[in-house]
């Protein structure tokens, strides 16, 4: 480990290493960025078909229906709905996200914990899929990882400003998914076990708490004024509240770590780094918060997890430096270090474990970037492209085919999902159709199990291209996705064109 010592003493070599990693995260993530990478299923396509409609002037919650928070819808916006520019938006706010947990990292154990944990990011697979997307998921946690670095600012320094921004963003993670309420649950916590551990620092402490939950309120109230609070109440809870709770969704988690090993480090060694310092015992609060969610919600999707990256991402890295720092015997600043030396395995092994993740997630996040020529929805969407016009509707049951045809959705329609609330229904599809004057459905995905619905569109004119005498779409479209077996594929696909 003689090379870690360089590291501590030569800044050009951390800044060399450093960069490198960043450009390495880069890499992956903007390498052939339009092309198939393994999507969220199609909420991707669900979530820019509606970027493309608040775009256009319409409301979310009151002209369209949403079952999400609202600011991912009105930050993309600003592109359009723009399939490849908020993907790329999406990437580079991953990239902050990164430098912000590898910043963190460093201020809490030095520059060996910050390049373990920036490496950990740049490949970790479940993050580095949001990343390519424009996921809601992903930029609730881009927003945390930027909240947690505020935070760690925060203990260190005792500023009630960076406790009110920390706060800011962790309210901007909330509205951009709910689920980055988990992570102030996660703060909240800490500062309430700060708060009875210490008793004369008590008054301080509940302090704090208010002024958190007041400054991170900010962002969701502002959106609730401008958007009205019952219909973004009832769009982002009661829209969600009728699922089932499924067991075998639960293996995504096991997934999740399986691709990352390293960060099961840091949770089989909790003891070790709850005493090391309050740091870690901030960021322990946050990912054990979001993981017992993740164990007892009703549906877990792969998609949902990378709300845990940032937090066990700077444990691990912070994990490894606190095993070289006990084999090297600086043990000023480690709590009961004799005790923990016992039990604690050596940084070899640390590093070990990590490297084993590392390359799994790499190797399967390079299979990706190999073996991708382009996509289902890209191939599709030039196909309706060519049969519309700009302006013109069109209906699909994977919204992504209508975005790549810069095409929209009718409202109504929009969230074609099986597990959507309410379920779109064959008279919903029938009276979008006559509405909008919709020129092009595709039926495919949920659209396939409708019945009736191929029967109706023929009985008002539309013909499928495949049929259409000199047409031959089927078969030419790409491969499906090497890495299908983290999303439902779309099924059956015909491109349905009103004479």
């Amino acid at each position: 480990m003689g090379i870690l010592s360089n590291f501590s003493s030569d800044w050009r070599k951390v800044l060399v290493a450093a960069a490198l990693i960043i450009v390495l995260a880069a890499f992956l993530r903007f390498y052939h960025i339009g092309f198939s990478f393994s999507n969220n299923g199609i909420d991707e396509g669900i979530m820019i078909e509606r970027t493309r409609l608040v775009s256009e002037g319409l409301g979310i919650y009151t002209d369209i229906p949403c079952d999400q928070a609202p600011l991912a819808f009105y930050l993309g916006a600003f592109t359009n709905g723009d399939v490849i520019s908020l993907r790329e938006l999406s990437a580079l706010l991953s990239l902050v996200a990164i430098v912000a947990c590898m910043e963190a990292a460093r201020r809490i154990r030095g520059n060996a914990a910050m390049l373990l944990t920036g490496l950990l990011l740049a490949v970790d697979f479940a993050l580095l899929r949001e990343s390519r997307l424009y996921s809601i998921d992903g930029m609730s946690t881009y927003f945390l990882a930027g909240s947690l670095l505020l935070f760690v600012m925060y203990i260190q320094n005792s500023s009630k400003l960076l406790l009110a921004s920390s706060g800011v963003l962790m309210g901007l993670s909330a509205t951009a998914k709910l689920l980055g309420v988990l992570g102030l649950i996660g703060l909240g916590l800490f500062l309430l076990i700060e708060a009875w551990k210490i008793k004369d620092a008590r008054k301080g402490r509940l302090l704090d708490i208010v002024l958190l939950g007041v400054f991170s309120a900010i962002p969701m109230i502002a959106f609730m004024i401008a958007l009205g609070p019952s219909e973004m109440i009832d769009g982002m809870i009661f829209s969600q509240a009728d699922r089932e709770f499924d067991p075998y969704q639960k293996l995504s988690i096991l997934a999740f770590f399986g691709l990352n090993i390293a960060y099961v480090i840091p949770l089989v060694y909790t003891r070790a780094l709850w005493k090391l310092s309050r740091e870690t015992r901030m960021l322990l609060c946050v990912s054990y918060v979001i993981l017992l969610f993740m164990i007892f919600q009703p549906l877990n999707f792969f998609h949902h997890l990378p709300l845990m990256s940032p937090s066990l991402a700077v444990l691990a890295g912070v994990a490894f430096v606190l095993a070289i720092e006990l084999e090297k015997g600086h043990i000023e600043n480690i709590p009961d270090h004799e005790r923990i030396k016992k039990r604690y395995p050596s940084s070899r092994v640390f590093l070990a474990v990590s490297m084993v993740g590392i390359i799994v997630s790499a190797g399967i996040a390079g299979l990706g970037l190999i073996a991708q020529h382009g996509t289902i929805q890209a191939y599709y969407g030039g196909i309706v492209q060519m049969h519309t016009e700009p302006g013109e509707w069109v209906i699909s049951g994977d919204p992504l085919i209508a975005a790549w045809a810069d095409r929209s959705v009718p409202p109504d329609v929009v969230n074609v999902a099986y597990l959507a609330n309410p379920v779109v229904t064959l008279e919903d599809i029938q009276a979008a159709v006559e509405e909008y004057d919709v020129r092009v459905v595709v039926v495919c995905y949920m659209l396939n199990d409708m019945d009736g619905l191929m029967d109706w569109l023929e009985s008002r004119g539309f013909s499928d291209l495949e049929s259409t005498p000199g047409a031959t779409i089927r078969g030419q479209h790409p491969d499906k996705s090497v890495l299908d077996f983290f999303q439902e594929g779309i099924g059956p696909v015909h491109v349905m064109i009103k004479e």
